[in-house]
């Protein structure tokens, strides 16, 4: 099977768990025997190299989001022209050279919609995999399409262009949902609407976060959090509850952070009297993030918006490291208070503290969260995501081929 995935960013040039997850289903399509090829935005990320890989990439698309400034680009007509010309010109290229079987859409977020209607117009049987919401938000930041959605008059104007201006349609279409809440969100307030589609839990990646014993000595107030440091995450609720934790209490924040974030939550910080306290960092790699994870007493997951899903919490419980969580969103549906996890209400640093002391001091319910952990990642795997996933490529190319 050949498959041609697309998805707006991908590792090590990326900023979240969507992408990896995308990068450890597409490494395990390969292991089965498939040919796989990425497309994807041209970022990169300063300073971080390609690494050798077994899937083969192509960085060829341009976006319509800034990524450094954490802003949609603002553009005119010329340049969105432009633009649009390349990703169409980039795609058809990349289909004649290719010549796929299926198409693997992850996310079109800040892309061009038109790739996926391009693929609709030459029939190519298509798998959507949602491990977050991006359909029902991220339409409007297409800056060519929205032209045309808005103007259905203009449409002329693309044609006489030569480019394709209409948004796709996903008919006929298969479809997974990382979470409930995530199909839950679509049928609410998605115009594309996906009744068929099957519920698919993301999991944890073992070979990279082998589930294992938790870390053997005593408590020494080592707070970690992992993943993109932005308001919505909890971040600074996490950093409002450090002067409630003991003197020693040191936070770790493992991630992305813009500049923006970075001097707001110092000032916070020296606000706040624990300056010396915080540490911003990013990890080097997967085996990076695996030391840091051992090393830590507590992995914090503080968010406050509806989180699709949340592969940070899953990553700490193979690790042997006990959780502390909102459960907001579709994290809420595999983190269970006192079994695998201590829930805390979201934006309360009193009460995140209070669930940090009660880890720190109950012996019996940090071994009962971190077995319950360990249980929980063992059944969410990233082989499990992978296999279920190649199941509905297959089904997908087998339909085409009976249609």
């Amino acid at each position: 099977m050949k498959v041609l995935t697309i998805i707006h960013l991908y590792p090590p040039h990326h900023l979240g768990g969507y992408e990896v997850a995308c990068q450890g289903v597409m490494e395990r399509f390969v292991e089965r025997g498939d040919e796989v090829l990425v497309l994807t935005n041209d970022y990169r990320i300063e300073g971080v190299e390609e690494c050798g890989a077994s899937v083969p990439v192509r960085r060829e698309l341009a976006g319509w989001f800034n990524w450094e400034e954490w802003a949609p680009d603002r553009v005119g007509l010329a340049e969105r022209v432009r633009r649009e010309r390349h990703n169409q010109v980039t795609l058809r290229r990349v289909l004649a050279e290719f010549n796929p079987d299926v198409a693997s859409v992850w996310d079109l977020a800040f892309m061009s919609w038109t790739l996926a209607t391009i693929l609709e117009r030459r029939r190519i049987p298509t798998v959507l995999t949602f491990l977050d919401q991006w359909v029902a938000t991220s339409a409007p930041f297409d800056a060519w399409t929205r032209i045309f959605d808005r103007r259905p008059w203009a449409r002329p104007l693309g044609r006489a262009l030569g480019l394709e201006t209409r948004l796709p349609t996903f008919e006929g279409a298969s479809a997974s949902m990382a979470s409930a809440m995530i199909g839950a969100t679509i049928e609410e307030e998605s115009r594309w609407k996906f009744p068929a589609a099957e519920l698919v839990p993301l999991g944890v990646d073992t070979a990279d976060f082998p589930v294992s014993s938790p870390r053997q000595g005593p408590w020494s107030w080592r707070v970690l959090y992992v993943g993109r440091v932005v308001p919505h995450k909890g971040v600074y609720t996490l950093v409002r509850s450090l002067p409630l934790l003991p003197e020693q209490a040191r936070l770790e924040l493992v991630g992305y952070v813009h500049d923006k974030q970075r001097q707001e939550l110092l000032a916070l910080a020296e606000q706040l009297g624990v300056s010396d306290r915080v540490v911003f960092d990013v990890a080097r790699s997967r085996q990076d993030l695996l030391g840091r994870y051992k090393r830590a007493d507590v992995l914090v997951f503080p968010s406050e918006w509806p989180e699709p899903f949340g592969i940070v919490p899953l990553e700490a419980m193979a690790c042997g490291v006990p959780v502390v969580a909102t459960g907001t969103g579709g994290s809420g549906e595999f983190l269970e208070d006192g079994a695998n996890c201590v829930l805390f209400a979201p934006g309360d640093p009193e009460a995140l503290a209070a669930a940090v002391r009660r880890v720190a001091q109950d012996d019996e319910l940090r071994r009962r969260i971190t077995q319950g952990g360990a249980a929980t990642a063992s059944v969410l795997t990233m082989d499990r995501f992978a296999d279920r996933l190649h199941e509905l490529h297959r089904q997908a190319l087998q339909q085409d081929a009976r249609g």
